[in-house]
């Protein structure tokens, strides 16, 4: 009894996560704009992973495998998101007028304007690591 328990929920997880990755495919071929459409593909998708993610978890026979099973799930929401947000960013960027992607930020349109504003970003520095004129000697 246990099993098909386990057996049909697994397969509904299955079909829920399937349903969320049609849901991704359809936004990313009918949206307007590319931002919408990395929106849709990358929460629809994240979510009808970890739903699949989380089947493959209920009838995995062994926590092992499934600690693993998470940890899959786990690097590819960070490596999506990530992803995401370095896309979008070079898009914006792009839109604005810019020459060099790497070596520029968005520019201030109002609605972040603490983050722009601020001497030192909150998150970390983004863009390219080390010097910013390759041509320069670094001694």
């Amino acid at each position: 009894m246990f099993d098909a328990v386990v057996s049909g929920s697994a397969v509904l997880l299955c079909l829920v996560g399937a349903f969320f990755f049609l849901a991704g495919t359809v936004g990313l071929l009918r949206f307007p704009d590319a931002m919408s459409r990395i929106h849709a593909l990358t929460k629809a998708d994240n979510l009808g992973l970890g739903l699949i993610a989380l089947a493959l978890m209920v009838t995995s026979g062994s926590v092992s495998t499934a600690l693993k099973i998470l940890l899959i799930w786990l690097v590819a929401l960070a490596g999506s998101s990530s992803i995401c947000f370095l896309l979008g960013r070079n898009m914006l960027v792009q839109e604005q007028g810019g020459d060099d992607v790497e070596n520029q930020t968005p520019r201030d349109t109002g609605i972040n304007s603490f983050h722009s504003s601020s001497p030192i970003n909150p998150i970390g520095p983004i863009g390219r690591i080390g010097p910013t004129n390759p041509k320069s000697p670094t001694s």
